[in-house]
């Protein structure tokens, strides 16, 4: 007898619907010595039909004699189902339980339902889905026979769904209430609450005991709704991108179609590149989000991975993000075991990482850690060979990469459409009196504005930016002047975010050192004068052409070493400057601006910038110069300094040329 019951109760926690059937009879010879620990939240059914009338048996009296009975001990199934998720398992069990026609076991799955409905952790779909059950059952559609009182019990449960605030699920109850009156059948009369959701148990003693099996779908639920309920993010452009970094700019692609095709495709990788700012996280958060909400029980579970913040992604990346999230090592062996993921990898440059992820941890192999894997990283910082860290090692072949398993995009910058678009959103969050076209008019006007906020961030500094300096400005031909000082503004905010984003990264210890001498020394003032002396050199190295191609090995001796070698102090200042796209072109009009700025230093005539070359055939660079002037005093007097030099100094012809131009 003992053994008959172990294994009753063996089938209902394996979440068996053929063996809760076959297990009933035996179950309710057991369930009152074992109700007290299998409980599961059906306690309440000892009042919920208190004040129906003549409908009442569950009264405080008699339920423990109900125990006993067949139709309560399948609500304890039903119960589990719901908690583990098992929502299909669920309905299989209300629609061909041999109780099912048994008053007490439709009132009490009715009430099931309604909670699932009411109960905002699960999603949209599945709540009106509760509803819409609810509806075929009142019907008779689903083979129950159904007494008067149940059908107001349905009645009743969807007048509380109803007044919810949520609108679909409401919605959808007040459209079913209105059609199923019809009728003439009415409310039940008296109060009878629904529970925001069916309690969990503080502990499995029995469940643990029979078969150990976690409860892990109803904290995914958990973690769903958390993740679902932290995604705040004010403007959301779709970002387009193009195949790889070799690709022509004008062979583009909306990102997340590509997304949507590698995630029912075969591949197991895909690199998502970009420079900074171009909204990198950004996507992944709402790739995230978009993925939580189309999460169902049983299907891939996508995980948002900040890098920097992991111990050892090399090794335990998805072991660690989901003790992150409190999951037990019990819960991540079964996960990893039996489910797939969709991880999505932030930062690995900021992470300083070398390694292939996805070899490292053997991802798809021998059966378990079944994973779609995204990797974002900067564009300047790979290297030739970037892509041996990411594609993936052909199996059973560890020497040998499988091409066709690795997809790669990187972002484009943002379009005029784009920009404009963005714009439209962003209005309505900011409390400012400018409405889409004043942002737009002046983006437009100010000369190369445009150009330079191709980028979500700077798009965003700009549009933060733009009324406090154009305020008071009605003059539009001053707006050249303007240009120049969000420059300086752009350059300033820029350093302050890649200081704070350093200071946040897991440096190695010669790196954390030197990072901590440039902080101490002052990191945008350093950084400020790095980037002046990089425009300086590309200027007179390479005429001002803003491509740079370095090579450690043959480029040791040469100027660019200066700016590109691996020591760490250049290192760390490159990685936080506006020019750090090497080997990438660089819009023209970006590159002067920086360096512009170091035209007055005190250099000796014979390195002064405006010896070098005459300036007329850079007319760009002129009006820059020329709206610095009207900002800066000391700059102006710098030029007037050098033509009165000129007329004792026959070296300084060319400066003083220069600034006679620019004046």
């Amino acid at each position: 007898m003992a053994a008959a019951g172990l294994s009753a109760v063996t089938n209902v926690f394996k979440l068996d619907p053929a063996g809760l059937f076959e297990s009933l009879e035996s179950l309710q010879k057991l369930a009152e010595s074992m109700v007290g620990v299998v409980t599961v939240g059906i306690e309440g059914c000892s009042t919920l039909r208190q004040g129906a009338g003549t409908t009442v048996r569950a009264t405080e009296g008699n339920f423990d004699a109900m125990k006993k009975r067949s139709w309560y001990l399948a609500l304890q199934g039903t119960a589990l189902f719901i908690r583990q998720g098992r929502l299909h398992d669920f309905k299989q069990v209300a629609l061909q339980a041999p109780c099912r026609n048994n008053v007490n076991f439709q009132w009490g799955v009715c009430r099931q339902l309604g909670e699932i409905a009411f109960d905002q952790l699960w999603d949209d779909e599945t709540r009106q889905q509760a509803v819409d059950f609810l509806g075929d059952l009142y019907g008779c559609n689903t083979g129950w026979k159904l007494q008067e009182d149940v059908k107001r019990w349905i009645l009743t449960i969807l007048l509380q769904i109803s007044g919810l605030e949520d609108s679909l699920t409401k919605d959808r109850a007040l459209v079913l209430l209105k059609a199923l009156k019809r009728n003439g059948v009415t409310e039940l009369s008296g109060i009878f609450p629904l529970r925001v959701r069916l309690p969990l148990p503080a502990s499995f003693p029995l469940l643990t005991r029979v078969q150990e099996t976690p409860k892990v779908e109803y904290d995914l639920h958990k973690l769903k709704m958390q993740r679902i309920d932290r995604y705040k993010q004010g403007v959301y452009i779709a970002p387009w991108a193009k195949p790889s970094l070799q690709a022509p700019d004008d062979n583009l692609f909306l990102l997340m179609d590509k997304v949507e095709e590698f995630l029912v495709g075969d591949g197991q990788v895909m690199l998502i590149l970009g420079d900074s700012g171009a909204g990198k996280s950004t996507f992944n958060r709402y790739l995230e989000y978009l993925l939580w909400q189309r999460y169902k029980p049983g299907g891939p579970i996508p995980l948002f991975i900040n890098l920097p913040g992991l111990e050892r992604p090399e090794k335990n990346l998805i072991a660690e993000q989901l003790m992150e999230y409190s999951f037990s090592e019990s819960q991540i062996q079964e996960l990893e075991q039996h489910r797939r993921f969709i991880l999505i990898c932030d930062g690995y440059d900021e992470s300083q990482l070398l390694t292939n992820l996805h070899t490292t941890n053997a991802l798809n192999q021998e059966g378990k850690r079944d994973a779609k894997l995204f990797i974002t990283c900067r564009t300047q910082y790979l290297g030739h060979d970037y892509r041996d860290r990411f594609v993936p090692k052909a199996a059973d072949q560890y020497h040998q990469a499988a091409n066709d398993l690795f997809q790669e995009a990187v972002i484009a910058p943002l379009s005029k459409d784009q920009i404009e678009l963005y714009v439209e959103k962003y209005v309505p969050l900011e409390p400012t009196t400018w409405v889409k076209k004043d942002y737009m008019d002046k983006l437009t006007i100010i000369p190369n504005l445009m150009d330079l906020v191709m980028n979500p961030f700077l798009l965003t500094l700009a549009l933060e930016t733009l009324p406090k300096v154009v305020e008071g400005k009605t003059d539009l031909s001053r707006l050249r002047v303007i240009r120049v000082e969000l420059f300086d503004k752009f350059v300033k905010h820029w350093l302050g975010v890649n200081k704070r984003r350093l200071q946040g990264q897991k440096l190695k210890d010669e790196k954390q050192e030197a990072l901590q001498v440039l902080l101490t020394d002052g990191f945008e003032r350093n950084g400020i004068d790095f980037q002046k002396k990089l425009a300086v050199a590309i200027f007179r190295e390479q005429d001002g052409r803003p491509i740079v191609e370095y090579s450690q090995f043959r480029d040791k001796a040469t100027w660019k070493n200066e700016f590109f070698s691996t020591d760490v102090f250049v290192t760390l200042q490159r990685e936080a400057c506006l020019l750090s796209r090497v080997g990438n072109q660089t819009d023209k009009e970006f590159d002067p601006q920086v360096y512009l700025g170091s035209t007055g230093d005190n250099l000796s005539v014979g390195n002064h910038l405006l010896s070098t070359r005459n300036l007329v055939p850079e007319p760009s660079i002129i009006q820059f110069l020329a709206e610095r002037v009207q900002v800066q005093h000391a700059f102006k007097m710098h030029l007037l300094a050098l033509i009165e030099l000129s007329k004792s100094d026959p070296g300084a012809s060319q400066a003083a040329a220069n600034a006679i131009t620019i004046l």
